[in-house]
């Protein structure tokens, strides 16, 4: 059973007269939200939809933890961003100029990616919230009980006056960089001095600039929005880290029981070490990866690993090996193993069928047409408008793969013999060749399968194995010949491409040279 449908019934046993599931996630707007942030998102989607396969109602919260403070300025951007340091994200500007904050950037940017994979959480803006006095009461439930937290979160006792469990911004220069002095539980009276200078005495009700802690402000959502399930990284997943921590608060501090919990791990950029980091630039982006794969695609890839198994996203020759096998995959649906089938109903919804035009095979010959679509149509020759279309966006995708991560795939057709190209030809190397040259020279009298099948049989050998390894051979050395490399689109269509008179004559100047020499 897949682990998505898995948990799912384990939801359901766990709250059998539950009417709506609460699944929750949670990202800091720190910067760019990458695929490693993505499958916080993802894994919620995927147990929300098996959910409601199982014929469940459910609620599917974003939380943005954009009230959290600005750490760390990320690669790319200005030196003069490290005055904000300490802010919450809300209050920093923009990058682009463009929105109202440096949050509200990075929040929009990703809401619009998630539209493009058809996925649709509540947002919950935790600045917000904060600020509209929603958490006020159970802030200063957290601050009478702060000594039974600071217990909890330290594994000691702690004097009642040498923990608080939250973070206060200045009113005057809006930073965390504040130490709380005095905190007066009958008048509810806080009382804070500032790095900048600014000393001030407030009522903590009305307070807007004070946020709780993560591992406070995590099971107190739990409490509020009634969570049944929330996944979370590998970093809070560990004995004694952030999950097992807040479970035992959100029990005996806000009485609440914890949700369901995933531990997910990291995902990883092939070749590159560690885990993706807005702050150090190393990420790879929903949107960027669109460019490259369909979202389909990219759910897939998440929906078939279990959510505590890392795995690395290629950008190199991968991606034909990504999309080799989801192209099997859609075309063979009913043959799956149940795991396979719902990974496939997780990442398309059954709205797509097969897959008619490989991607590999596009990859082959668009630098050949100089990424001329209408070209590259005219050699395809698709039944259906809806074969053309699919053909057009997996070219599209194509080009910008190839421009941007696989260089060495920008091939072109030779228009002279390569140099020492007929050095070391056999006799049967030359035989084939010769009965290669009258076949394509006589190619009117062929139907496109007529041809293949006469291309195939060039090598005769009685043996079967021998005759395979023979045209293995023989198809190389028409690619050597046109392309000078191993490997190429069907020759077929490469003859195609080259063209009849060109074809004829690179194979001349071969035999040629051998018989001159």
């Amino acid at each position: 059973m897949h682990w998505a449908l898995k948990t799912a019934h384990a939801l359901i046993e766990e709250h059998p007269e539950r009417e709506i599931f609460v699944l929750a996630s949670g990202i800091s707007p720190s910067g760019s939200i990458h695929m490693g942030n993505f499958r916080e998102v993802v894994t919620t989607y995927f147990v929300k939809e098996a959910l409601e396969y199982l014929g469940k109602k459910t609620r599917f919260i974003l939380s943005w933890d954009d009230f959290d403070r600005f750490r760390k300025v990320p690669a790319g951007l200005p030196e003069h961003y490290n005055q904000y340091l300490g802010m919450p994200y809300t209050q920093v500007p923009d990058p682009s100029g463009s929105y109202a904050s440096y949050a509200a950037y990075y929040e929009k940017e990703f809401e619009e990616v998630l539209n493009q994979f058809g996925i649709h959480p509540e947002m919950r803006y935790q600045s917000d919230l904060y600020q509209s006095g929603q958490y006020s009461e159970l802030i200063i439930d957290a601050m009478n009980q702060r000594q039974v937290i600071g217990r909890m979160i330290k594994g000691e006792e702690v004097a009642l006056n040498d923990y608080y469990p939250v973070t206060v911004y200045c009113r005057r220069c809006l930073k965390a960089h504040t130490k709380i002095l005095a905190y007066d539980e009958i008048q509810g009276s806080l009382e804070y001095q500032c790095q900048c200078g600014h000393h001030e005495i407030t009522e903590l009700c009305s307070y807007p600039l004070v946020k709780l802690d993560w591992k406070v402000d995590w099971p107190m959502r739990w409490s509020v929005e009634d969570v049944h399930f929330e996944p979370g990284g590998k970093d809070h997943s560990s004995a004694g880290g952030s999950f097992e921590k807040s479970s035992e608060i959100v029990r005996q501090v806000f009485h609440h029981e914890p949700p369901m919990y995933l531990g997910y791990e990291f995902i990883g950029i092939k070749g590159s070490d560690g885990k993706m980091s807005s702050s150090t630039g190393k990420v790879m982006t929903p949107d960027e990866l669109l460019c490259i794969y369909p979202p389909q695609m990219i759910l897939y890839m998440y929906a078939r690993f279990l959510p505590d198994h890392a795995f690395d996203i290629g950008l190199d020759d991968d991606v034909i090996r990504q999309y080799s096998e989801f192209e099997r995959m859609l075309n063979r649906r009913e043959a799956l193993e149940e795991d396979y089938q719902f990974a496939l109903y997780l990442s398309t919804q059954n709205k797509i069928v097969q897959s008619s035009t490989s991607f590999s095979q596009i990859a082959a010959l668009l630098p050949l047409l100089a990424y001329d679509h209408s070209r590259l149509i005219d050699v395809l020759k698709p039944e259906t408008i809806e074969e053309e279309i699919e053909i057009n966006i997996k070219a599209t995708r194509c080009q910008y793969w190839i421009n941007h991560y696989v260089s060495h795939r920008q091939i072109q057709m030779n228009q002279e013999m390569p140099s020492g190209f007929s050095q070391h030809l056999t006799e049967d190397d030359r035989r084939w060749l010769h009965a290669c040259r009258e076949l394509v020279a006589s190619r009117l009298d062929y139907t496109s399968d007529t041809f293949m099948d006469a291309l195939y049989a060039i090598p005769n050998h009685q043996d079967l194995k021998v005759r395979r390894q023979q045209q293995k051979r023989f198809f190389k050395l028409l690619y050597g010949l046109f392309l000078n490399q191993t490997f190429g689109p069907k020759i077929n269509l490469l003859i195609d491409i080259v063209g009849q008179s060109k074809a004829v004559s690179l194979m001349d100047q071969s035999l040629e040279s051998v018989y001159s020499a």
